[in-house]
């Protein structure tokens, strides 16, 4: 079966596939919440600039 020698060697080379899909599936969500979190900023940002642009400031 796939050239393992033997079940328990096939259940360990599934549980490191099951990790490694696992921790795959955390970098890729950290990573979205980060770009998701870059991006409010910086609309955030433009937002802002835009309101400044238009809003008369006092003196």
């Amino acid at each position: 079966m796939f050239g393992f020698t033997d079940y328990a060697e096939y259940r360990r080379n599934e549980q490191d596939l099951d990790r490694r899909a696992e921790q795959s599936r955390v970098a890729r969500e950290l990573a979205a919440r980060e770009q998701a979190a870059e991006r409010r900023a910086t609309e955030r940002a433009t937002r802002t600039r835009r309101t400044d642009a238009v809003r008369p400031r006092a003196a």
